[in-house]
């Protein structure tokens, strides 16, 4: 009961979280622009994200599992070194990748909304396909 209620605390407080943040943004920036698009990726694919691996622990809480056994653990731990590998080379790559292609230089920050969508894409994808692989060594 313990779990369930800690992961119904979280969907909530992410949910809220992400609602009144959005809502600070939209309005804050009157106007949204095309350089701002990427901004609410991140977001997005954040909450959607988290989101689902809330949805799985329920789910495990649901059929009398534990929310994260010692597999989901591994498997965590190796999508989030994915995504820190990814992390290091997008932020290397991708200035140097649109400088051949389009000849131009990344300004940092969005080298930063690079990083972060890469890496977290990265982890995503990992952490669903070693989850359902089953195997995290």
């Amino acid at each position: 009961m313990k779990d369930k209620l800690g992961i119904v605390a979280g969907i909530g407080i992410t949910v809220s979280a992400v609602l009144l943040t959005l809502a600070f943004f939209l309005k804050s920036a009157g106007n949204i622009e095309l350089s701002d698009i990427p901004s609410i990726g991140i977001v997005l694919t954040l909450v959607a994200f988290a989101t689902f691996v809330l949805w799985d622990r329920l789910k495990n809480i649901n059929k009398g599992l534990p929310a994260a056994d010692e597999r989901l653990i591994q498997v965590s731990c190796k999508a989030g070194y994915y995504g820190f590998i990814a992390a290091i080379w997008s932020a290397v790559g991708s200035n140097l990748l649109a400088e051949i292609i389009w000849d131009i230089e990344l300004e940092g920050h969005h080298v930063a909304a690079v990083v972060v969508l890469v890496s977290a894409f990265v982890f995503a994808a990992s952490y669903l396909y070693l989850a359902r692989k089953g195997d995290a060594k």
